[in-house]
């Protein structure tokens, strides 16, 4: 006869059976339901101060640790941290991580007709006020540290099995994207009263494909540096910076 305690084990295996089977799918699923039920269920009806929207950001990170934990145990939470202090890797990829990030940024800015004309060079105060924004990026800011060990440490590995590293970091970019949208509609947009269903859906879907084409320079550099989570880290403080 079938005793509770055997019926618990089998239901736990059962639960940590479908985890194992499609980690991926409760990774994005856990990141969306913390992260969209915090800004939608918690911070907005609680109307918590501007200083908390930040913990938003802990979604993806507290989801890969979750599913790791529950299919992998020990040894895939200590896998994860190992990549985020994984930092020996060439000097060039700190110099791609730090710059090469900026300097796509100022051709893009320079490609767009007319605005030439309107450009200014940098004075010798750049360097200081570039690195004062990416030690603020690394320390205060959440995005950084806390989305990259998800979509980078966890997912990116994970979707480029299935799809390889080209298809799956334009699908995980478009996923990420998707992740900002309490920034587009809702308490939490960013896109001004006066934004229409359609202009915000706009916004969002330009948000997207640049952050669709950050995601593949960042799978490009990660897959060259052994997975190293923390150059992830170092490429995205880049771009907020």
């Amino acid at each position: 006869m079938a005793t509770v305690d055997s019926n618990t084990r089998g239901a736990d295996a059962a639960r940590d059976g479908l985890v194992t089977r499609h980690r991926l799918f409760f990774f994005f699923l856990f990141s969306f339901v913390l992260t969209w039920g915090y800004f939608w269920l918690i911070w907005a009806p609680l109307r918590l101060p501007d200083s908390l929207i930040a913990l938003g950001g802990f979604g993806p990170s507290v989801s890969a640790f979750l599913v790791l934990a529950l299919s992998s145990g020990k040894p895939g939470v200590l896998r994860l941290l190992r990549s985020i202090v994984h930092w020996r890797v060439g000097v060039q990829w700190y110099l791609v991580a730090l710059l090469g990030v900026p300097v796509l940024n100022l051709l893009a800015f320079l490609v767009v007709p007319g605005t030439f004309g309107d450009f200014v060079a940098p004075d010798s105060r750049l360097p200081l006020r570039y690195l004062s924004e990416m030690a603020i990026s690394l320390t205060v800011g959440i995005a950084p540290l806390w989305e990259e060990i998800g979509w980078r440490g966890f997912a990116q590995p994970h979707i480029q099995r299935l799809h390889g590293p080209a298809v799956g970091s334009l699908i995980l970019g478009a996923i990420w994207g998707l992740w900002h949208l309490p920034f587009f509609f809702g308490p939490l947009a960013q896109t001004g009263p006066e934004a229409s269903f359609i202009s915000a859906s706009i916004a969002l879907v330009e948000f997207s494909i640049g952050l669709t084409g950050l995601s593949v320079v960042i799978a490009w550099v990660l897959n060259n540096c052994g997975g190293s989570t923390l150059l992830a880290v170092l490429l995205h403080a880049a771009f907020d910076s």
